[in-house]
């Protein structure tokens, strides 16, 4: 059987035409790809309104060749019609049965877009001067740039290369937005450009190898593990198909061939500090991998509640606060992935979409082995090898995260299907022609396709538009402009809380700056209104919750309670305040039962919440003694119920030790040894400065933390004052504000005294990364987390780091903090009682 040349068209007329139908969507592909942080472009103004204009492009283009009737037009074939139909059977009825339909509808018109440009490009490539060969060519040349820009934007510093701290380790998030984008395309294109430098000669085979040497290194200094991993699989997968279909009396030559490069991939691989630590035998505490085993488990949460139907297309961010287990602790706050492709697929579109996958998967496998079996051109064979390299590098890649909503990862794969295509056509696998009488037919669900994507993407363009124009408004002071602009966005997409979370933000921050006035009351109103907007459209956003709860407090705490109780219900852990919150609302509505429950729930997250201020003044005063009685007793109960080994022990036992000394509780039995090597000076301050001032000098004499220098500056200002006041020195060349507020506090005597003597508002907290979680740009600018307005805290019990922080996942504690807060309060978490659809779209929180 001989196939048509790489570089022929099939001989039909004017089959030898460059496809200019496809030229648009091409050059946005090509941008995309390229273009510094394109993933936050994508959902930004004005490259949102771009990649949307290829798409709308390469879909009138199909409506065009769909109407050329003197030129067949092919259906995919292969099986592939019967399953992109039953895809969107699936996201029809996923979306339709979504708590969040209007998200999962704009999600699923993407894929509507990628079904349909699919057949676009199906109909081109070697049916036009686009060839399988060309388009094979033109995927590596523009990953060679991707990965050329990769290395030109973000070369490693030399540190990074040995750190295992999480934020200063190697990563690198040119061109695509994020280090696992960045490596995920890598690895997907890598095996492409193996095959061209093996097909390939002179030039074209130096120039395709240089392209290699690119992309790997680009690859490995990406950081991310999920590539390396698929990277490592294909490689060494590859290898061993060769060794074994080489002839016996050569294998010897193939093993010893494979002996430097599989010698030189392990070394480099062991050279990399984020792999060692992941194959060490730490792995399994490794950060972001038990985070994965989490996010399995919250899959497993999704499928259990929507076997059928999952939370819909795109709508995993709204709704996994909802099941993410409760020994999470900390972490996997408000997460839009989870991390693995084929779980996250179940998730959204329940076992229908993991079966379709599979079910993809299988017509993959099936599809290479049916070529692979034929006889077939040297340099065709080498594209199928790099086709199949590519998915399983990428699928193996795929298990560790989830990248279908990255344009030009998504593109790639649809290039990769239509050249498995094209070689099943040319080496005469059967193929479906689609009929003249049917095309016009095809022609008119492909204009309703267009119009039902400009329906639901323009109002979403200009919601993004508009959102760019109101915050450049509140910059320049335009406030009422800015208003303006704010409330078309809403009104032009409800759904989206991007608009009205930012607004709501800016006007209150806009009110703090403002003296009792008219214009206040109203910059408030506007915050409350806006705010009101983004928790209806986000009701399980967290902070959502508790930033209208705050909002609300001063002139409705009944109202503000039901956010309230919804914020610490969803999150457990709250470590913003929000129990107390909860609590002083329970007390302003006559529920003084219930807020002491709260107030002991804040303390066994924030320990330091127990030597606050405010527990002076009516009406907190009344009820602290109950507030103390009730959280060291829960203390004591995780203490019985916590092995000594335990990670989170030693933190446990100290800060039940550090509480018991500050309500004046006798410290006789207690065992020094499990304490912070300062903490015993803390405790003897009082009542034998001498004998603390030693133990600290000892300890200063071989490391010199903070909070011993801080603590013998107290006991002896003179001599160890200047040392305290070093780092701020070193850092910035004079003291902080804090700093010199300490500094006019050293004379103060005795101890608590000292300890209470700057009570200031908290430090104002911080989230960030929404742009991923709602697919807009301006998301990323979203910060807020508002603290109750009458707390306050000691800046010295701060900065002397009374209290250590929790262990990220501390099972024990979140398991406590879970059965109180069901029991005294009535707020289970839906992964604890099954009801989840009562909370989904913000019903009640009882």
């Amino acid at each position: 059987m001989t196939a048509p040349s790489l570089d022929s068209p099939r001989s039909c007329p004017g089959q030898r035409r460059w496809p200019w139908r496809l030229g648009p969507h091409l050059a946005v592909l090509v941008i995309l790809s390229w273009l510094p942080l394109s993933y936050f472009r994508m959902v930004d103004w004005p490259w949102l309104g771009l990649w949307q204009g290829g798409f709308l492009a390469l879909l009138v283009g199909l409506i065009l060749r769909l109407r050329q009737l003197q030129r067949p037009f092919l259906g995919l074939g292969h099986g592939l019609d019967s399953w992109l139909l039953a895809l969107g059977a699936v996201l029809a009825l996923s979306s339709l049965a979504s708590p969040f339909p209007r998200v999962a509808l704009w999600n699923t018109s993407v894929v509507i877009a990628y079904a349909l440009g699919l057949y676009a490009y199906r109909n081109e490539v070697d049916h036009s001067a686009l060839t399988r060969r060309r388009l094979w060519l033109g995927l590596v040349a523009v990953a060679a740039g991707v990965a050329l820009i990769s290395l030109a934007l973000g070369w490693p510093e030399v540190a990074s290369l040995s750190s295992q701290d999480f934020f200063t380790a190697l990563r690198n998030h040119q061109p695509l937005g994020h280090h696992n984008f960045v490596g995920g395309y890598l690895g997907l294109t890598l095996p492409l450009a193996v095959a061209a430098a093996l097909a390939l000669s002179g030039p074209g085979r130096w120039a395709a190898a240089g392209a290699v040497g690119l992309i790997t290194t680009a690859l490995y200094l990406s950081g991310s593990r999920g590539a390396a991993l698929g990277f490592i699989v294909w490689l060494v997968g590859a290898w061993a198909w060769g060794l074994g279909r080489a002839h016996q009396d050569h294998r010897w030559r193939w093993g010893l061939m494979g002996v430097v490069p599989l010698g030189a991939m392990g070394l480099a691989l062991g050279l990399n500090p984020r792999l060692r630590g992941w194959f060490s035998m730490a792995g399994a505490a490794d950060g972001p991998t038990l985070d994965r085993w989490f996010m399995l488990r919250l899959g497993g949460n999704i499928l259990a509640d929507r076997p059928w139907v999952g939370v819909g297309p795109g709508v995993m961010s709204r709704m996994s606060n909802l099941y993410r287990p409760i020994e999470t602790g900390a972490g996997l706050d408000h997460i839009q992935q989870l991390h693995n492709t084929p779980v996250q697929i179940a998730g959204e579109l329940g076992l229908p979409g993991l079966i379709l996958y599979l079910a993809g998967l299988f017509w993959l496998g099936r599809r290479l082995w049916q070529l692979w079996q034929l006889p077939l051109a040297t340099a065709d064979r080498h594209l199928l090898g790099g086709i199949g390299g590519a998915f399983v590098a990428y699928g193996v890649s795929s298990l560790t995260d989830y990248q279908l909503e990255n344009i030009p990862i998504s593109g790639t794969l649809v290039a990769l299907v239509v050249l498995l295509i094209s070689l099943a056509d040319a080496y005469g696998l059967p193929s479906r022609t689609i009929l003249p009488a049917h095309r016009r037919l095809a022609s008119l669900v492909v204009w309703a396709g267009v119009g039902l994507l400009v329906y639901l993407w323009l109002p979403f363009a200009l919601t993004v538009g508009l959102g760019a124009q109101a915050k450049a408004a509140f910059d320049r002071q335009a406030v009422n402009l800015a208003d303006t602009r704010w409330h078309q966005a809403t009104l032009l997409s409800p759904w989206d809380p991007t608009a009205a979370a930012m607004a709501s933000e800016s006007f209150q921050d806009l009110s703090e700056l403002l003296g009792d006035s008219e214009a206040k009351v109203r910059v408030r109103a506007l915050a409350v209104d806006y705010a009101q907007q983004a928790q209806a459209a986000a009701p399980n956003d967290v902070w959502f919750n508790q930033n209208l709860a705050v909002l609300y407090q001063p002139d409705d705490p009944a109202q503000a309670l039901t956010y309230a109780q919804r914020s610490v219900q969803i999150l457990p852990r709250h470590r913003h305040y929000g129990y107390w919150l909860l609590g002083e609302l329970l007390l302003a509505t006559d529920q003084a039962a219930q807020a002491i429950a709260a107030f002991t729930l804040e303390a066994l997250v924030n320990p330091a919440s127990l030597t606050y201020p405010l527990w002076q003044s009516p009406p907190l005063q009344a009820i602290y003694p109950a507030v103390v009685s009730a959280t060291l007793a829960e203390y004591d109960h995780l203490l019985a119920e916590v092995n000594a080994s335990d990670p989170g022990y030693g933190v446990l036992y100290e800060t039940r030790a550090v509480l018991g000394w500050w309500v004046g509780q006798p410290l006789a039995s207690l065992d020094t040894s499990r304490l912070r090597p300062f903490l015993p000076a803390v405790f003897w301050a009082d009542t034998d400065p001498a004998a603390a001032l030693a133990h600290l000098e000892s300890l200063i004499a071989t490391d010199a933390p903070p909070p011993a220098l801080l603590m013998a500056a107290w006991l002896d200002p003179d001599t160890h004052w200047p040392a305290y006041t070093q780092n701020d020195l070193q850092a910035g060349g004079s003291l902080t504000l804090d700093t010199l507020r300490l500094a006019d506090t050293l004379a103060i005597q005795p101890l608590r005294s000292w300890l209470t003597s700057l009570p200031l508002p908290p430090d104002r907290s911080y989230r960030g990364g929404l742009a991923f979680a709602y697919r807009n740009a301006q998301a990323q600018a979203i910060t807020q987390m508002l603290a109750p307005p009458s707390l306050e805290t000691h800046l010295v019990i701060r900065k002397l780091g009374l209290f250590q922080p929790w262990p990220r996942e501390f099972p024990a504690l979140d398991q406590r903090l879970e059965s109180l807060k069901t029991t005294a309060l009535g707020l289970a978490h839906p992964t604890v009682t099954g009801r989840y659809r009562a909370l989904s779209t913000g019903q009640s929180a009882h």
